[in-house]
């Protein structure tokens, strides 16, 4: 921007010292217009305003995800936090709408209550663009559930690692006494074809059997980001088998308030609770690890 100052500055000392008069308004009109031209965007993103006025509360790591933006002028948006594709934003009123969107991809689960953007005006003459970085709060919290992973080996042994499955006792067995019309949640495994042609609606076999008992999934996830994800990853893909599967599941993991357990009923649920998931505060770090090895 100096160097441009600096060429307008020049540009105005040689029209005002050429000595002719239309030279001189010649000169005085280039020099308004680079001026506003150069300086003119500081003032649009000093004075613009941008909300965010919708935004979804569930989402997947590596994935984008729209969020509603109102903007009081035209405006370049570049998400920072979590990061995204630049796009160019308007008033709202230009064109009707209620807002216009901008697509976030949070790398790793979390809860986020504000993004982070870069915004940027060249306005009016588009000479030279001046940027300021903003943090906009969310309507509401936004959950980003880690992606659904290999699904741990279930292990009977009371010595358990992160993302590992105490027990897990099959629910779709014992013996069959008639069929009932499906039922959100019900195993797919469970349904019952002819019945279901027969009645012309989908019908599954109800079975005679003890409640299952319900699954402990035990998290505890390491400080460093990255082990963390994958163990979050392969914890969900364990809860979600095993949800798949008709078993009840209960859930353990460690929250900023302190541990928590419950039950989860479906994958919603699951990656909400693997969002807040947290390492423990009293965990050993890697190299402590390390030196213990």
């Amino acid at each position: 921007m100096a160097v441009g100052v600096t060429i307008v500055g020049l540009w105005w000392l040689v029209a005002h010292n050429a000595g002719a008069g239309w030279v001189q308004v010649l000169g005085d009109l280039v020099f308004g217009v680079l001026l506003i031209g150069i300086v003119g965007p500081s003032l649009v993103v000093t004075r613009a305003t941008l909300e965010v006025i919708g935004a979804p509360a569930d989402a997947v790591a590596g994935m984008g995800v729209d969020v509603l933006v109102k903007a009081s002028t035209r405006l370049r948006i570049r998400p920072v936090g979590p990061p995204g594709p630049e796009v160019f934003v308007g008033p709202v009123g230009r064109r009707g709408s209620v807002g216009e969107r901008v697509t976030v991809v949070p790398e790793r689960r979390g809860v986020y209550a504000s993004v982070t953007l870069d915004i940027a005006s060249a306005a009016p003459f588009a000479l030279q663009w001046w940027s300021r970085r903003v943090r906009l709060a969310l309507p509401s919290e936004l959950h980003v559930s880690p992606r659904c992973g290999r699904p741990a080996r279930p292990r009977s042994s009371p010595h358990e690692e992160a993302g590992d499955v105490v027990d897990r006792p099959r629910t779709d067995t014992g013996f069959p006494r008639g069929a009932r019309p499906y039922a959100p949640g019900d195993n797919r495994r469970l349904v019952h074809w002819r019945a279901t042609a027969h009645a012309g609606k989908l019908m599954v076999r109800e079975l005679e059997r003890p409640a299952a008992e319900a699954v402990t999934v035990t998290v505890e996830l390491p400080e460093e980001p990255e082990e963390a994800e994958r163990v979050a990853e392969r914890a969900l893909g364990t809860v979600v088998q095993l949800l798949d599967g008709g078993t009840p599941v209960l859930l353990a993991t460690v929250e900023p308030s302190g541990p928590v357990l419950d039950p989860v009923a479906d994958r919603r649920r699951a990656g909400r609770r693997l969002a807040r998931a947290v390492a423990r505060a009293d965990g050993p770090t890697a190299a402590q690890r390390g030196a213990g090895a």
